[in-house]
C-alpha cells in the first residue's frame, strides 16, 4: 500500500479512537485511561507477532535507543491527549491535537525533506488555528470554562510531542526494524512508562478516579485497538521519504472526531473556535499537497 492510503487508514482508525477515548477518560480518569488502551493494543499486537512467527525484539542497540526516546515522546503526548479529553471539548481538542502532522512535517523539512509553498502555509495556517480554537469564548449561550482552556493548552502539548515522537519514528527506529515491530515495541515502552507515571502519580495522589466498571474498559480496549492500528498504517508509511504525506493525512482524522462531537455530543462551539476548526482542517489538507 501507498503512503496516501495508509495515510487515510491511518485517519480513520485514529477517528474513532479519539471519539472512545473521551468517555474512556473521564470515567476512569487520564492516566488509567491511557494505560488501559495500551494494554488492549499490545496485547493484540503480541497475538499477530506470536501468530506470524515475527521477532519480538529488535537486537540493534541503536533501533532501541530510538525506540526509548520515541516512546518518551509518544507517552507524554497520549497522557496529555487524555488529559486535555477529560478536560475540554472533543470539537476543541481534537483539531488541535490533530496538527500534529505539521509537527511532523516541519521536522521532516528541517532534516532536509523539502515542502511546497501551499504545504508551508498549510503550516502557518494550523499555528493560526491552534491560536484561535484556543481562545476563551463568551457569546450568546456558550461560554468557555476554564477547565475547557485547560483542555485546549493539554491538546497543543499532545500535538507538538506527538509530532516529534512521530519524527523520531519515521527518521531512526522503522528503517531499522520496520512498520510492525516497531510499533509492537513502542506500545511495550509507553505501556511500561506509562505504569510507571500512574504508579508515582497513586502514590501523590489519593483521591485518582476508580474504573467504572465493564462500560469504561469497552471504550478504553477499543480506543486503543484503534490507536494502535492507526500507530501501524502510520509506521509502516514512515520511513519511505513520504513522512509528510503519511502524518498529515492521518491528521485528517479531525475531521471525522469533530464531527462525531459536534453531532452525536451535541457540543457547542464560539465563531471564533468555529473559524478555528475550519482553518485546521484546510490547513492540514493544504499541508498534505505536493
Amino acid at each position: 500500500m501507498g503512503g496516501v492510503t495508509l495515510g487515510l487508514l491511518a485517519a480513520l482508525a485514529w477517528g474513532f479512537a479519539d471519539y472512545l477515548a473521551q468517555p474512556a477518560s473521564r470515567r476512569m480518569g487520564a492516566m488509567r485511561a491511557s494505560f488501559a488502551a495500551q494494554g488492549f493494543g499490545a496485547a493484540a499486537l503480541l497475538v499477530f507477532l506470536l501468530l506470524t512467527g515475527t521477532s519480538l525484539f529488535p537486537t540493534d542497540a541503536v533501533a532501541w535507543a530510538w525506540a526509548v526516546g520515541a516512546s518518551t515522546l509518544m507517552t507524554a503526548g497520549g497522557l496529555a491527549f487524555y488529559q486535555s479529553l477529560g478536560l475540554g471539548q472533543l470539537a476543541v481538542v481534537a483539531p488541535i491535537m490533530g496538527s500534529y502532522g505539521a509537527v511532523t512535517t516541519a521536522l521532516a523539512w528541517l532534516s532536509g525533506e523539502r515542502i511546497s509553498l501551499l504545504t508551508g502555509l498549510g503550516l502557518l495556517g494550523v499555528l493560526v488555528a491552534v491560536i484561535l480554537v484556543s481562545l476563551p469564548q463568551k457569546a450568546e449561550g456558550f461560554q468557555s470554562t476554564p477547565a475547557q482552556i485547560q483542555g485546549a493548552w493539554w491538546a497543543i502539548f499532545a500535538a507538538v510531542t506527538l509530532g516529534a515522537g512521530f519524527f523520531v519514528i519515521g527518521y531512526g527506529l522503522t528503517p531499522r526494524v520496520g512498520g510492525v515491530q516497531a510499533t509492537w515495541i513502542l506500545r511495550l515502552c509507553t505501556l511500561t512508562l506509562t505504569f510507571l507515571v500512574l504508579s508515582v502519580w497513586r502514590q501523590r495522589q489519593r483521591n485518582t478516579p476508580t474504573l467504572a466498571g465493564p462500560g469504561a474498559l469497552k471504550y478504553a480496549g477499543l480506543s486503543g485497538l484503534l490507536s494502535t492500528g492507526a500507530i501501524l498504517f502510520t509506521a509502516l508509511g514512515l520511513g519511505r521519504g513520504e513522512d509528510s504525506v503519511v502524518t498529515v493525512l492521518g491528521s485528517m482524522s479531525i475531521v471525522l472526531t469533530t464531527l462525531l462531537a459536534l453531532f452525536l455530543n451535541r457540543e457547542r462551539l464560539g465563531g471564533v473556535q468555529w473559524a478555528g476548526v475550519a482553518l485546521a482542517c484546510l490547513s492540514t489538507a493544504l499541508v498534505g499537497i505536493r
